[in-house]
């Protein structure tokens, strides 16, 4: 029993202190000299939403998973189909589509990125020897837009046939 009211003591301690600072509100951060401090908070604020939002949109762990998944993809297709960049924007497709069939979360971002930078890459090692001497940066530049556009609707139809296959009739 005395166990109990000893409990109850401390409880009852803790509800005060936390009254007691609900009670009197310090504001600790604020602004002691008017000339540098506002400039540094706003810019702070502004980095640190840009970051946090920024997190809410590109996954680190899904963007990696999906720049191997989309390599593998245009590595396999591409080397199976004997049309070039055309055989590469269709790997990343397909491994795009598989990833939108394999999970339930939103990521056009980071495969439209992977995409991008894998047809980018591959369209620049493909076309080595013009891209170095002659007009290959519209062509790496043509590669990173339709590796995008391919990693984007290859997620795209993955995931509208998962949730075909998943809803109740």
């Amino acid at each position: 029993m005395a166990e109990g009211e000893r409990q109850l003591d401390r409880d009852a301690e803790l509800d005060e202190e936390i009254d007691l600072d609900e009670e009197f509100d310090l504001d600790i951060d604020a602004v002691t000299s008017l000339d540098d401090a506002p400039a540094e908070t706003e810019s702070a604020g502004v980095a640190t939403r840009l970051r946090s939002r920024a997190g809410d949109v590109v996954s680190s762990r899904a963007l990696v998973v999906s720049v191997v998944l989309t390599l593998v993809g245009a590595l396999a297709v591409g080397g199976v189909l004997p049309f070039g960049i055309v055989g590469n924007l269709v790997g990343i497709f397909v491994a795009a589509f598989a990833y939108g069939t394999a999970t339930s979360t939103r990521r056009y971002v980071e495969l439209g990125l992977s995409g991008g930078i894998i047809g980018g890459g591959m369209a620049l090692l493909g076309n080595l020897a013009l891209s170095l001497v002659g007009p290959g940066l519209p062509l790496v530049a043509v590669g990173f837009a339709a590796g995008a556009l391919a990693g984007g609707l290859g997620h795209y139809f993955g995931r509208d046939l998962r949730d075909g296959l998943t809803r109740d009739l």
